[in-house]
């Protein structure tokens, strides 16, 4: 019998064929750091300890996906992005309570940031150690960083009270958007993700995402496919719960959702028809509190929901809590491993 690769497993899904099993994918990182020889500080605040976290993760948890590590994402901050043109300002969550300010806010060129260009580096860097493995980062969503820069709650009150600012929000963040994720997208990284979890309808309305948010990442969709081709999968990722905006998302140029454990997969099958290849959806809080019976009940309550046809790959909704104990983690492997096997 065939022996395949991790990056094989994730290529037959996005092909809509059969490898030996449902791909899964798994990010352990942190949770790793203590058997890895590090603390969890250490893996936060050092590159190379992280990146050598991953690497033996994925010895004793083989993912078919490898992400990159997760202080790198941290590095994409808001100092980073955007800057105040008269320079009489700090750039940090919030700094837009005076609506005013937006005029004189513009995005930094992404030549111009350091820590994204060290983050761009891991990206390539990771692409090509995990040559088995399918690999894949994330850049923030527009929707997510306009709730740091205005502030969540402020912002929740502008789509009702002064729309047309959140537009000219939204159009701000979106060219930084798309110039970072073309950048994502040319590392070689297999796939590319926008991570835009104040989108989740338990946010805001689906009327709000459909007029305020889905023009948005349409647009940016749009662009890196025209840019980009078909040399890397485009993703969103909405954290918590997204029925009632599920056919807007399907509806997005892209080849990929990824689906929080709130959410319903088994309208997300309905809805997709396979049209984007869906990951997901076991809750993180399973890996706490679940016992080895119900992690496995999970996996096989979603492999019997989504396998069939594929362009599935079996994972958590989100990221798993730091808390998890490693065993619960083990059980998730094996359950996937035994209960995925294509017949």
């Amino acid at each position: 019998m065939k022996q395949y690769t991790g990056r094989e497993r994730i290529q037959a899904a996005f092909n809509r064929e059969y490898a030996d099993r449902v791909p899964l994918h798994l990010d352990v990182g942190p949770h790793y750091a203590k058997e890895a020889g590090y603390s969890v500080e250490e893996y936060f605040g050092d590159t190379e300890k992280a990146l050598d976290t991953h690497i033996k993760a994925l010895e004793a948890f083989p993912s078919d996906t490898v992400t990159v590590p997760q202080n790198m994402q941290v590095s994409q901050n808001l100092a980073e992005a955007f800057r105040f043109k008269s320079g009489d300002r700090t750039v940090e969550p919030g700094c837009l309570k005076d609506k005013s300010a937006l005029q004189d806010m513009e995005c930094i060129p992404t030549e111009e940031a350091t820590g994204f260009r060290s983050f761009l580096e891991m990206c390539r860097r990771v692409s090509s150690i995990f040559k088995n493995e399918a690999t894949r980062s994330f850049v923030v969503g527009p929707f997510t960083a306009a709730a740091q820069l205005r502030g969540p709650e402020q912002l929740m009150l502008d789509t009702a009270q002064d729309p047309q600012f959140v537009h000219d929000l939204m159009r701000l963040i979106t060219e930084l958007c798309k110039a970072r994720g073309l950048e994502l997208g040319r590392t070689g990284l297999d796939i590319a993700l926008f991570g835009d979890p104040t989108a989740s309808s338990g946010l805001i309305s689906p009327q709000t995402y459909r007029d305020l948010v889905k023009p948005y990442h349409q647009e940016i969709f749009s662009y890196l496919r025209e840019q980009l081709g078909e040399t890397v999968w485009l993703g969103l990722h909405i954290c918590g719960f997204t029925d009632p905006i599920m056919e807007d998302m399907v509806a997005l140029e892209l080849d990929y959702i990824e689906m929080d454990g709130p959410s319903s997969l088994q309208k997300m099958m309905e809805v997709s028809q396979k049209k984007v290849v869906v990951r997901g959806n076991i809750g993180g809080e399973l890996f706490i509190e679940g016992t080895k019976e119900q992690i496995e009940e999970a996996v096989k309550n979603c492999i019997d929901v989504a396998a069939k046809g594929s362009a599935y790959i079996l994972s958590t909704g989100c990221q798993i809590p730091l808390n998890a104990p490693l065993e619960n983690i083990k059980y998730f492997m094996e359950a996937g491993h035994n209960y995925g096997r294509y017949n």
